[in-house]
């Protein structure tokens, strides 16, 4: 006796439809600006964090550059809940020495715990590329 399954060629179409849709993994990218009471961060970072402890996402994050910031699809950005970070690397007006003797302009964490170790701020991310700007206010 010879068992024949039959074939499904739907199901094989329909399963390659949902992932094209959803993206292999579930991959994303966002893009967008961050200001600082309406003034955009010249030079820093976003992070963002995977909220509630799910071990399947991991910290990603990219520069911020005269307000912009970009995180590139295949970086390890995934959908879900996410608490985002920012860093900003102030300018102090002074010059540091270095170890060959040109020295470079010092600079600190600008903004407040609450936008970086202690940030109050999230992202819902979702697949494929999206727009998200962050508008931080120092009130």
């Amino acid at each position: 006796m010879t068992l024949r399954f039959p074939r499904r060629p739907a199901l094989g179409l329909a399963a390659f439809a949902l992932a094209t849709l959803l993206g292999c993994g579930g991959d994303a990218s966002v893009t967008g600006t961050v200001t600082l009471d309406g003034t955009p961060i010249d030079a820093g970072a976003v992070t963002f964090v995977p909220e509630g402890g799910d071990t399947g996402r991991i910290k990603v994050g990219g520069a911020i550059l005269n307000g912009k910031y970009t995180v590139e699809s295949g970086r390890g950005l995934v959908p879900g809940k996410y608490k985002v970070e920012f860093n900003w690397r102030k300018r102090t007006g002074r010059k540091t020495p270095t170890g060959d003797g040109d020295p470079v302009e010092e600079t600190k964490e600008g903004l407040p715990a609450k936008f970086n170790t202690a940030t109050t701020q999230t992202a819902d991310i979702k697949s494929g590329s999206q727009p998200l700007d962050f508008a931080l206010s120092s009130k």
